[in-house]
């Protein structure tokens, strides 16, 4: 972008803005889920922390809203723990549901907007004990949970994501064995990845079903949070790269999306099965995007990495993650979905560094990537920066620094960083300034 290109992008009116955490990350002491379980065998977590209190987030949340309250932002996404709803199989908390309860209230009574995900990586004990994913009741245990929080809460929610990054839940736990159950079976893969698309579909029902039968004046907007990385070729003349990328791309993107968009459960997950409940069972699309996933046929996964391998252009802008820093692939990558014709949200987007003048570039040049993606008829209507706080980066721990607040881990103290006030004046204004895009719009 050079210099006589800047000029202000402004977002459309009613635009919804703010960050998005997840329970696990960031409430602490989660004890009833398998990633708990799993942190306590030790050896898995590459800094060797465990998620403990985290940023006691379960406590502080009032705390918390009045820095998202005074950042200005105007929907917090966050994500209810089903293992504190049902610690043990059919046994609710009453006490729990009270908590999520009075934490949307806290939020509501700021003038923020709830944006709930029903789950979010984690599952109870006893429904890992019972298989996971791999077993065809957690379509139905699913459900069931879902029913529950909405008959509970359903009076006060607008938004619902059903199920965050359901393939990369399949990816990461049944293929490539890096987070729980740490399985690397093909076959368990396809198995995992139906059940968490057949779940979704109950889901969505679920939600509307219930507010419906219980007569709530609110009427719910239900939608999938997808990650849809950007793949390509690392060799475009390659032909086996090219071949790896789209088939990454048909594998991890479009199978799950086109079976929403048909309700059908294609191959190699399924048989091709109908599942009337599962058609069009979308109001919206979440799309969390972080990076370009280059297809490099000669790089192989070792059993012993704790991370995507990772093929980065010589020369090129990386996060401490080790991802390569590439928005213009955020642009491919949401437009990828325009087919659908579905209002989009963007429900992560975020780097972790311990440089904030990095995040600060990066939030700009994926904002003008998001604008240009509406000017080619997007139906974008809100973005959440991942994440609100520096919080538990899974199978990474403590180390990685995403917040756009910064957590002292010691004392729990918050800290805005300078890119929560910069992202504040973009909030303020519904638009970034032409002396905003040219301060950090271009790559160091």
């Amino acid at each position: 972008m050079s210099k006589k290109e800047f000029k202000e992008i402004v977002f459309p009116p009613g635009f919804l803005w703010g960050a998005a955490t997840s329970a696990h990350q960031v409430e602490g002491n989660n004890t009833n889920n398998h990633w708990w379980v799993w942190e306590q065998e030790g050896g898995h977590i590459r800094d060797g922390s465990v998620s403990g209190r985290a940023c006691d987030h379960y406590n502080l949340y009032q705390q918390d809203f009045e820095l998202v309250r005074e950042l200005g932002h105007n929907v917090y996404r966050f994500s209810i723990e089903w293992s504190r709803i049902e610690p043990k199989e059919g046994k609710w908390s009453e006490k729990e549901i009270e908590h999520y309860r009075k934490v949307v209230e806290a939020l509501l009574e700021r003038k923020i907007t709830p944006m709930v995900t029903l789950h979010h990586f984690t599952n109870p004990i006893w429904m890992q004990d019972k298989g996971g994913w791999l077993n065809p009741k957690s379509v139905d245990l699913f459900e069931r949970y879902t029913r529950t929080v909405v008959e509970s809460l359903g009076d006060l929610i607008t938004f619902y994501n059903t199920i965050n990054e359901p393939m990369m839940v399949a990816v990461m736990g049944y293929l490539l064995g890096l987070h729980p159950p740490c399985r690397t079976d093909l076959a368990e893969f396809f198995t995992a990845g139906k059940h968490l698309l057949m779940a979704h579909g109950k889901c969505y029902s679920a939600i509307h079903e219930t507010v419906r039968d219980r007569g709530f004046k609110i009427k719910p907007q239900v939608g999938i949070v997808k990650q849809i990385p950007y793949f390509a070729p690392f060799n475009p003349h390659s032909e086996e790269d090219v071949k790896q990328a789209k088939l990454m791309d048909d594998i991890v993107n479009r199978w799950y999306l086109e079976g929403i968009q048909t309700g059908t459960v294609a191959p190699p997950f399924g048989s091709g099965e109908k599942l009337d409940y599962l058609e069009n069972s979308w109001d919206f699309i979440g799309v969390n995007w972080y990076t370009r996933i280059l297809a490099n046929s000669t790089i192989k996964l070792e059993a012993e990495q704790k991370t995507l391998p990772q093929t980065v252009p010589e020369g090129a802008e990386i996060t401490d993650m080790g991802w390569e820093v590439y928005p213009e692939g955020f642009y491919h990558s949401l437009m990828s979905v325009k087919k659908y014709k579905k209002p989009v949200y963007v429900t992560e987007n975020g780097i972790a560094t311990l440089n904030d003048e990095q995040r600060c570039r990066y939030i700009i040049r994926h904002l003008y990537q998001l604008h240009r993606a509406i000017h080619d008829g997007l139906d974008v209507r809100g973005y959440m920066y991942w994440s609100l706080m520096d919080n538990f980066e899974w199978a990474e721990g403590f180390a990685k620094r995403f917040g756009i607040i910064e957590v002292n881990y010691n004392t729990l103290e918050r800290k805005p960083r300078p890119s929560a006030y910069l992202y504040r004046d973009i909030i303020k204004r519904n638009a970034v300034t032409e002396q905003q895009l040219q301060k950090y719009s271009v790559s160091p």
